[in-house]
């Protein structure tokens, strides 16, 4: 096991060849999740033109809601993009780090992975704030139409 070198000037860190085959395993079922997101974007992207290009078909039924619905698949697809383009940043730098022992790509891939999480993390505590109101009005909703 490698140590830790710590200098008042900087933080040196050593990294093994466990360390390596670790990092470089993670960027591939990194890179998994990835590609299963970007297949993910592709059906948010074609769900939306589906619905958006149906003509009256649903607008008959729905109203403008239909409209409103194909716009936000489509921001939603539009949203997950970050993401999707930070992971394969990841994976990609972690893996060129890797193989070729560069610590500025590292670095990237580490800053890349950062941000990934933080986005899912902001993104997590958004969906908790808004989980007690869904579940109000679900509630709510429920006894309107027992009252019925």
């Amino acid at each position: 096991m490698n140590e830790t070198n710590m200098t008042s000037e900087t933080t040196k860190m050593s990294v093994s060849e466990t360390m390596k085959a670790d990092l470089l395993s993670s960027a591939k079922w990194a890179k998994f999740l990835i590609i299963l997101q970007c297949i993910g974007i592709v059906f948010l992207v074609g769900i939306a033109l589906l619905i958006l290009c149906s003509g009256n078909t649903l607008r008959a039924i729905y109203g403008a809601y239909s409209t409103f619905l194909g716009l936000f698949y489509l921001v939603l697809a539009v949203i997950m993009l970050y993401p999707t383009i930070k992971g394969f940043g990841f994976t990609n730098n972690a893996k060129s780090a890797c193989l070729t022992n560069n610590e500025e790509e590292l670095s990237c891939a580490f800053a890349n992975m950062r941000s990934f999480f933080r986005f899912y993390g902001i993104l997590s505590i958004i969906y908790l704030c808004f989980l007690p109101i869904w579940i109000v009005l679900a509630f709510l909703g429920i006894v309107m139409i027992c009252e019925i």
